[in-house]
């Protein structure tokens, strides 16, 4: 009986000793697998740092910079490089963009300008590269013969200035006078220096079409497009006098013309003649500028006289001839008469 008790005994202490062993095993297992499991997250960790960072190029204001990042899109990385953008300003690619390694941002900033058109000065931003992209930008219309400057295919910069000149064209007609000509026809039927109107003469007709170039609706050139007659102009025609030779009082008098003037007298003034001379029957006052001093005349109903005198009030065609008695100047009074101009 006793033998017996002793004998459980040791079963029961074989089984404890197998299952710490199976214990110690167990924990050495959970052991292992936490070691790798660390291992495993400290990989991944490392990993996923380097995944996460991406290296990108930013261009911004004309200078370009590596930038590491772990921004997930353009967005992000702007805002991490504390950029800003105007209301115009562009970004390429766009801002939604994810990044990733070796990407390139690029920054396009909208340059002010200004553009003068149609009477008015307009201050904008665009993100034209050329005066040709400025336009199409603010659907500014640019006719045919309009004049742009500087050239569309100008590169814009910051402060750039852009002038449209609007160029429109008319056609206008106007009627000209075309002046007649004179024919003159000698004839010994008149004295030198007298003549005769055959033929009135009258202008012609012409109708002009020009062609008008306006600058922003002011005349800058133009051209005569055609020239059309419609009535020819009539030559005035007037026989002209080269009778030099008269005959008075059975006397020849040659002359070298002859004028139509009209004549008054006066009489003794108590002053000597313009020239020096005294006073006397055959003294004339003429206007110099007509018939110069010396001159010797022939004139009718009075006689031959010498140019010697003139007087405030003979000018142009005028003549005053001497009377030794006021009875005989207010006989002649005031009259039309022909001066030959004697050689």
């Amino acid at each position: 009986m006793e033998w017996y008790v002793i004998a459980r005994r040791r079963g029961t202490g074989e089984a404890s000793l197998s299952s710490g062993k199976k214990e110690a095993r167990r924990l050495s297992r959970t052991r292992l697998a936490i070691g790798f499991f660390f291992v495993l997250l400290v990989a991944l960790g490392v990993t996923g740092y380097a995944w996460a960072q991406k290296k990108v190029t930013l261009t911004v204001d004309g200078k370009t910079l590596p930038v590491k990042t772990f921004q997930m899109d353009v967005a992000g990385l702007l805002q991490q490089a504390g950029v800003k953008l105007g209301p115009e300003d562009t970004v390429v690619p766009g801002m939604r963009t994810r990044l990733c390694e070796g990407m390139q941002v690029k920054v396009i900033r909208a340059l002010p300008v200004t553009v003068t058109v149609d009477g008015a000065t307009h201050q904008y931003l665009t993100r034209g590269k050329t005066v040709a992209d400025l336009l199409r930008e603010e659907k500014i219309r640019v006719g045919k013969e309009d004049i742009v400057l500087p050239s569309p295919d100008t590169e814009l910069s910051a402060g750039t200035t852009v002038r449209i000149t609007r160029v429109t064209r008319a056609i206008q007609e106007k009627k000209v006078s075309l002046p007649y000509g004179v024919k003159r026809k000698p004839t010994a039927s008149l004295l030198k220096g007298q003549t005769r109107v055959l033929v009135a003469g009258q202008n012609g007709l012409a109708v002009e079409r020009w062609e008008v170039t306006y600058h922003d609706g002011k005349e800058k050139a133009r051209r005569l497009v055609e020239r059309r007659v419609v009535r020819q102009p009539v030559d005035r025609v007037v026989q002209v006098g080269i009778l030099r030779t008269i005959s008075r009082g059975g006397e020849e008098l040659r002359f070298t013309r002859v004028l139509t003037m009209l004549a008054t007298a006066y009489t003794y003034t108590g002053r000597n003649t313009a020239s020096g001379i005294p006073p006397r029957e055959g003294v004339a006052a003429v206007d110099p500028a007509v018939i110069p001093f010396g001159t010797r005349l022939y004139i009718e109903g009075y006689g031959h006289a010498l140019a010697c005198d003139r007087g405030s009030s003979i000018r142009g065609n005028r003549i005053d001839v001497f009377f030794s008695s006021w009875a005989e100047a207010r006989a002649w009074g005031m009259r039309y008469v022909r001066v030959y101009l004697l050689e």
